[in-house]
């Protein structure tokens, strides 16, 4: 088991660097700031980080590196929709309609139930 102290400043330094160079279009050195972040955090709530890293790699079309981070994303998070609306794009782009269409499914169920949650005034949603 890896030693869990984390200086949450500089975890925070780094995934900051990271969005940032994400968004300035650098690539690689996005890539490389985010593998340093997951390094330095348990991993409970880093689907947005392991989400961030498919995007880049789909948008080199490094489809089978974007659909492993995607899967990573969704193993923190099993219905994260983000994550779940990528892999689908993901298999498209693979050719692998069944599949995609297997996740579309999935997702409109996903809105739907929490479309039913909203609906249902008696729901937690609801409590003030």
């Amino acid at each position: 088991m890896r030693d869990m102290k984390v200086d949450g400043k500089k975890a925070l330094e780094v995934l900051d660097k990271a969005n940032n160079a994400k968004a300035n279009g650098l690539d690689e050195t996005a890539l490389s700031l985010y593998s340093e972040y997951l390094s330095m955090v348990d991993p409970s709530f880093t689907q947005r980080v392991w989400l961030s890293m498919a995007e880049i790699f789909l948008k080199s079309n490094r489809l089978q590196e974007a659909l492993v981070h995607t899967s990573k994303a969704l193993e923190v998070m099993k219905d994260y929709l983000p994550a779940l609306e990528l892999k689908k794009e993901i298999l498209k782009l693979m050719g692998l309609q069944n599949e995609a269409k297997e996740i579309e499914t999935l997702t409109k169920r996903l809105d739907q139930e929490e479309q039913a949650k909203w609906d249902d005034p008696n729901h937690y949603y609801h409590y003030k």
